[in-house]
């Protein structure tokens, strides 16, 4: 087990706070946004890969509150915040790191709340709107889809192609721009979720240019109560959400509808700050501002059906959900829907990490983002601490009597390593 010391500059930070992080469409790198410019990350191994900072002085300001990658191009989204925004709020900018310079603006009369890229097109969230925008000098717009009150900016795109790392970072500049009218490139498949126009509602539409000339939109009653935060996996075939309650966490089909998992976080309400599926659609890692992190088991619903072995042989070599003891037992009473739960199969606080290092107890609730780094591998990014974490799943074998072919298994997240954010430092 790899026990790294943490990277702890003695320095005060000479940034203000982190206003934004965000990974790329594989995970592969993540960008970060603060009060005078961004930085560019590799996600695993973690190193600093790009490092703008704009001049403040001048009457445009620096900060960015908003930002989001293509990939691993040298395109980036970007939308003014901080005390000193370099952008109208109301403005999404495209910058071109290789040059330099803005690429294209759209402008809107409302406060931007989140902005996803793809190849072919722009998302734009407002707090009562979604736009979608062709990628393209100058930008078409394509689409408008009404929502429910979205304050937070709640929405995800799915990726349909698996992903080259042609056009990757070098050096200590974005790469040179790859081609986002090539064919070879195009999405086929892409699908769009955000809030519906009612209270749980989760709205679906395929924004590819074959979707949209079909115009088809589906809608999943997910919750009782207000969307909180939700996922797509890259296929676009599986949405994960969770309410503003935060107790259950549910995984439906993109293509019927249908709900394929419930999943239990616990019983006391949290806020789910951020959710992801792993790459190959095997697991789903959900972070609560308790700053406890799960990991749910989805391998059932993607492997069993085509499993060459049994049931009973596919559950041994595999995590496996937990349930309450109490929802197996035969009584002569009803049993309530909480001892029917499925729980994560692992599960770690990260405050009990956190707390000898914390200079205040503002950091102990801390908001981070999760990212996969491998199947079995999370990475959590922190905005208060600026801080990357690792964490791996690993069995734990039952102590009891090993060689017995029934004895349980259980599975374990590992801190493996962490570093602060570098490019805050003095």
């Amino acid at each position: 087990m790899n026990t790294h010391n943490p990277v702890i500059s003695s320095k005060k930070s000479s940034r203000s706070n982190i206003l934004c992080i965000k990974f790329n469409q594989d995970q592969g790198c993540f960008a970060v946004s603060h009060e005078y410019g961004f930085l560019v990350y590799n996600t695993n191994p973690f190193e600093l890969r790009v490092n703008r900072t704009f001049d403040n002085s001048s009457s445009s300001g620096s900060g960015i509150g908003h930002i989001a990658m293509l990939h691993r191009t040298n395109y980036l989204a970007l939308v003014g915040g901080g005390k000193t925004p370099k952008y109208p709020s109301n403005r999404l900018v495209v910058w071109d790191d290789l040059k330099r310079k803005n690429s294209l603006s759209i402008d809107f009369l409302n406060p931007i709340l989140n902005v996803l890229l793809s190849r072919m097109r722009i998302i734009v969230v407002l707090k009562n709107h979604v736009a979608v925008y062709g990628f393209s000098s100058p930008p078409k717009k394509y689409a408008i889809y009404e929502t429910i009150d979205n304050e937070h900016g709640i929405a995800d795109l799915s990726t349909s192609y698996p992903h080259t790392a042609t056009g990757a970072y070098s050096g200590a500049s974005l790469s040179s721009s790859e081609s986002l009218s090539s064919s070879s490139r195009m999405e086929k498949y892409q699908i769009l979720a955000f809030p519906g126009r009612s209270v749980g509602q989760i709205q679906l539409v395929d924004i590819s240019p074959a979707g949209q000339e079909k115009n088809l939109v589906s809608i999943i009653k997910a919750h009782k109560s207000k969307i909180r935060c939700l996922t797509l996996n890259r296929s676009g075939t599986m949405v994960a959400s969770a309410s503003e309650t935060g107790t259950i966490i549910r995984v439906h089909s993109t293509h019927n509808t249908a709900l394929l998992w419930e999943f239990r976080r616990g019983l006391d309400r949290a806020i789910i700050t951020s959710m992801e599926f792993s790459h190959n659609d095997s697991k789903l890692a959900v972070l609560s501002d308790k700053n406890t992190l799960h990991i749910y088991d989805l391998s059932f619903v993607n492997e069993i059906q085509n499993a060459s072995s049994d049931f009973t042989n596919f559950q041994k070599s595999h995590p496996s959900n937990r349930y309450h003891i109490l929802g197996s037992l035969p009584l002569p009473i009803p049993v309530p829907n909480y001892f029917k739960s499925v729980w994560s199969f692992c599960s770690i606080n990260t405050n009990k990490f956190h707390t000898d290092n914390s200079e205040d107890d503002s950091s102990l609730n801390d908001v981070g983002v999760v990212g996969w780094a491998s199947n079995d591998s999370v990475i959590i990014v922190w905005k208060n601490k600026k801080l990357w974490e690792k964490y791996v799943i690993v069995e734990r074998k039952a102590e009891t009597n090993s060689e017995d072919p029934n004895s349980n298994s259980a599975w374990d997240l590992v801190r493996f390593s962490w570093k602060r954010l570098d490019g805050f430092d003095e």
